[in-house]
Parts: structure tokens; C-alpha cells; sequence
């Protein structure tokens, strides 16, 4: 399971996690168990109301690109 710990927020992350009122728990949660749908050199996953941009970073750690309410568009997952 990945914990708040683990996760490294981008600015723009955070921004949008604040505005949209998603928590780090939530984050953290959702890329436990979320899809992980390869989107070039990031993943994406959905995870109830929202989506989480990501990518592994080499030492274990989630760099989290961005947090949005919704689905993609086009979205094939789950």
C-alpha cells in the first residue's frame, strides 16, 4: 500500500488536489488501488470521482504530476 509519505507533489498537484478538495490520504489511496494505465512516461489512474497523473520515481517514490475531478476523456479503464 503506498503511503502519504511516499508521495512527492508537484506544485501544480497540489494546487488542484486543494481546489478540488482531494487529500493526500485520497491520493495515496487511489494509486494503491487505482488502474495503472501506462500514458507514455507517466501512469494514469481513476479512482472514484477523480484522476491521478504519476510517475515512478527511482527511488520508490510517486511523483505526483496532477490530481482533477473527472474522468479523461476517452477513457477505457475500469
Amino acid at each position: 500500500m503506498v503511503s502519504k509519505e511516499e508521495l512527492v507533489m508537484t506544485k501544480h498537484a497540489q494546487d488542484e488536489a486543494m481546489d478540488d478538495g482531494i487529500s493526500r490520504i485520497e491520493i495515496a489511496e487511489a494509486l494503491t488501488r487505482g488502474p495503472k494505465v501506462p500514458g507514455g512516461s507517466h501512469f494514469i489512474t481513476v479512482y472514484r470521482h477523480f484522476t491521478v497523473i504519476y510517475e515512478r520515481m527511482p527511488d520508490g517514490k510517486y511523483k505526483v504530476i496532477t490530481v482533477h475531478l473527472g474522468r479523461p476523456k476517452h477513457w477505457r479503464g475500469k
